[in-house]
């Protein structure tokens, strides 16, 4: 049986590309949830709002929450904690003067430096039946799939071909609406 991940008018949800992408997310989290912490005393908000930040260098709230994927008031709580921590500072916006920077504090950046450390073990185990070149392809489909998702998001909300931004460069630089 050839499994498409859009599957035959008969199949049931398993056959779907989105059930099958779910349930991938949900056991990545689960396992980054058991390794991160109880080895780094953060939990997974708190790891993304780090390593948002981390490749962004510096970047408005709203920025952030946009970027790791989660209300700007979640990103706000879990702002102020790590900051109390000592993992975030904040800075007056140059630019205006009514809003704040945040950037990862010396702190900060070491734990995401040894978190990202234990990340590549994780990911080289999640990935150990592929080969590099298997894991290469999966990167990029993963990148074709997020410009073509990001294509239906935007005609699902009425956005019509006038207001597509040019394409990312890489899967790196896509930003969900």
């Amino acid at each position: 049986m050839r499994i498409d991940g859009i599957g035959q008018d008969d199949d049931d949800i398993r056959y779907l590309f989105s059930y099958n992408l779910q349930r991938l997310a949900s056991l990545s989290s689960r396992i980054a949830l058991l390794d991160i912490k109880p080895s780094f005393g953060i939990n997974i908000h708190d790891w993304r709002a780090m390593a948002v930040l981390d490749f962004l260098g510096v970047a408005p709230l709203h920025t952030l929450a946009k970027r790791a994927g989660v209300q700007k008031s979640q990103m706000s709580r879990t702002v102020s904690a790590l900051e109390e921590r000592g993992f975030i500072e904040r800075e007056v916006n140059p630019e205006d003067k009514r809003s704040v920077h945040l950037r990862l504090a010396p702190a900060g950046r070491k734990l995401v430096a040894d978190i990202l450390s234990a990340s590549r073990e994780r990911n080289r185990q999640m990935l150990q039946h592929l080969t590099e070149d298997e894991r290469c392809e999966l990167m990029r489909l993963m990148e074709k799939i997020t410009v073509g998702s990001l294509d239906y998001l935007r005609a699902l909300k009425g956005e019509g071909e006038t207001r597509r931004p040019p394409p990312p460069a890489t899967i790196f630089e896509t930003e969900i609406l």
